[in-house]
C-alpha cells in the first residue's frame, strides 16, 4: 500500500513538474516575442515589425464598424500622420461632423472598399508623396555651384 501510494505521489509530482516546465516554456515564448521579432527583423529585413496593437487589429475575425485614425493607418499601410492629409484632400471622410480637435472615426466598409481599389490607392499614395515632396522642397537649402550661383539665381 505504501508502494502504490508513493507511486501515485511520484506520478502527481512528475505531472506537476511537466506542467510547470511547459508553462515556463510557453511564457518564455510569449515574453521573448518582442526580442524574437526584433531578431527576425534584423535578419535580412524579413519579416517587418509591426506594433502589437496593429497585429491585434489585423488578426481580428471581424473588424469594428468604426475605426479611428491609427487603425485606418494600419489598414491602409500608412503612417498615422498621413491620415489628416487624406482628409484634407477629400479622399477620406470622417463619420458625422466632428470638430477639428476631436477623434475622427471612419466607416470600416468604406475604408475596405478603398483598400480594394488600386485607383484609389494610387490617389492616396500620390497625395502623400506630393505633400512630402512640397514639404521637403521648402526645407531644402539652395544648392551653390562653384561659381557662386544657385539653381534659382545668384546667391546672396
Amino acid at each position: 500500500m505504501n508502494n502504490t501510494g508513493s507511486q501515485a505521489a511520484d506520478k502527481q509530482s512528475s505531472a506537476w513538474l511537466n506542467r510547470r516546465s511547459y508553462q515556463k516554456s510557453w511564457r518564455s515564448k510569449i515574453m521573448n516575442a518582442e526580442i524574437n521579432e526584433i531578431l527576425a527583423a534584423k535578419s535580412n529585413g524579413k519579416p517587418g515589425l509591426i506594433s502589437a496593437q496593429a497585429r491585434e487589429l489585423l488578426n481580428l475575425r471581424r473588424l469594428p464598424a468604426m475605426l479611428n485614425t491609427p487603425q485606418i493607418a494600419v489598414l491602409l499601410g500608412l503612417a498615422e500622420h498621413d491620415i489628416p492629409l487624406l482628409i484634407a484632400a477629400g479622399l477620406l471622410k470622417p463619420l458625422g461632423n466632428p470638430p477639428s480637435n476631436a477623434v475622427k472615426y471612419f466607416g470600416t466598409v468604406e475604408v475596405l472598399e478603398m483598400a480594394g481599389e488600386s485607383a484609389i490607392l494610387n490617389k492616396i499614395r500620390s497625395t502623400v508623396y506630393q505633400y512630402w515632396r512640397g514639404k521637403n522642397a521648402g526645407n531644402a537649402k539652395p544648392h551653390r555651384s562653384r561659381n557662386g550661383r544657385t539653381r534659382q539665381g545668384v546667391a546672396k
